[in-house]
């Protein structure tokens, strides 16, 4: 595992600047507590043999964070870490996660992450339980989803760039059948907490209700070629981008999806250019809380989450965002401080049926480094086109970046 981290072969030419590169990625792969280095003369001229001083990593606990497009960022505030205790790179952990609109406990073990592993597997178990978040008639509403079952994973590295995967998913979901208002609003006289009975239910919601139980098969095919060198907190350069297929097999109806996820960046002056693409699509038959909805921190800034869709969803939605990234205090690569500004547009609809109007928003915000929390952003944008609900700006809080 060390070989395979440090990147380096007997006989290879090496400077002060690679060796420390080396060294970096082993640290930084997270199997060990330490890892101090150093160098003495080889038995020829100009040979050198580096001498590492290890201490593995066992069982911990650790904390985290992570986001997901619909369930929003959320906090790991404990995780049992049992990475690499046979001594293959393998990744094995029991974590807990408390977030903006959800909470779950997962335990996951993976296998073949290691850089110059071709084939990699892994399992997870979940049980999570979240809030959908939808609008009607400008009151924003949360209906509670409960989801829980077995993830299985194989894949293949095909080359520096690419890589296929096939994954097998095993779940119940259930979904409540009442849901809550989610936000006071003075004009309906709806009150934060305030119960939907099932008869009040919109009738995409309504028909959602209930447990299922599902199986999904997906496939992946992603790029990777961001630049390992880091401006401003985000890579310098490169592409990441996914194609993704999926089928769910469910009692109601089976239902097909697909989505293509693609970001650019690119150093611009004392910063980085980042750009991002997506499109999605789902069939006919998926439940509300499958469906896709547009507005929000990970669609199109300065609207409410998920307010830019019908209560039940719609079946497609394109949006892109650019976003300029600069440091403002701090390292260049990883600064303390990082400004930025935006401009987000999107719009969602029904294949053959009515579409959004396209939404846009634009604005600025700041990403705050945090010790083991990363980067705790503020974003404040602007509405360019009409708003569901009355307000001159809209304001996000993220962990991490947009994209």
């Amino acid at each position: 595992m060390i070989e395979k981290h440090l990147g380096l072969a007997p006989g290879a030419q090496i400077d002060q600047e690679s060796l420390l590169g080396a060294v970096n990625r082993l640290r930084d792969s997270g199997l060990f507590d330490a890892v101090d280095y150093y160098t003495r003369p080889g038995r020829t001229r100009g040979a050198l043999i580096l001498v590492l001083e290890v201490v593995e990593r066992g069982p911990d606990l650790r904390l985290g964070t992570g986001n997901s497009d619909l369930d929003g960022w959320y906090l790991i505030p404990a995780a049992l870490s049992l990475d690499n205790l046979t001594g293959h790179g393998e990744q094995a952990a029991l974590q807990l996660m408390f977030g903006y609109r959800m909470t779950g406990v997962t335990a996951h073990y993976r296998r073949g992450t290691a850089p110059g592993d071709r084939t990699f597997w892994g399992a997870e178990i979940r049980a999570v339980a979240n809030s959908r978040i939808y609008f009607q008639d400008g009151v924003e509403y949360a209906h509670p989803v409960a989801r829980g079952g077995m993830n299985l994973h194989l894949g293949r590295r095909l080359g520096r760039s690419w890589s296929l995967s096939a994954s097998l998913l095993m779940e119940t979901a259930d979904a409540d059948s009442t849901g809550k208002v989610w936000r006071d609003d003075d004009v309906s006289g709806a009150a934060e907490g305030d119960d939907i009975p099932f008869a009040e239910l919109p009738a995409g919601i309504a028909a959602g209700v209930g447990k299922r139980e599902r199986t999904t098969w997906r496939a992946d095919l992603v790029l990777d070629t961001r630049s390992p060198v880091y401006r401003a907190g985000s890579p310098a350069a490169g592409l990441w981008g996914r194609l993704r297929l999926g089928y769910t097999i469910q009692a109601k109806g089976d239902f097909p999806a697909a989505s293509c996820d693609l970001r650019a960046y690119r150093s611009l002056g004392a910063g980085v250019l980042g750009l991002h693409g997506r499109a999605a699509y789902v069939g006919v038959d998926a439940p509300f809380y499958d469906r896709l909805y547009l507005g929000g921190l990970y669609t199109v800034r300065g609207f409410p989450s998920q307010s830019l869709t019908v209560p039940a969803g719609d079946e497609w939605m394109c949006h892109g965002s650019a976003e300029y990234r600069a440091p403002l205090l701090g390292d260049a690569a990883r600064p303390r401080l990082v400004g930025l500004l935006f401009v987000d547009a999107g719009r969602s609809g029904e294949p053959g049926g009515a579409s959004s109007r396209t939404a846009v928003g634009a604005g600025w915000g700041f990403r705050l480094r945090l010790g083991w929390l990363g980067y705790l952003g503020t974003d404040f944008a602007v509405p360019l086109t009409t708003s569901p609900v009355d307000e001159s700006f809209h304001g996000h809080v993220s962990l991490g970046w947009s994209f």
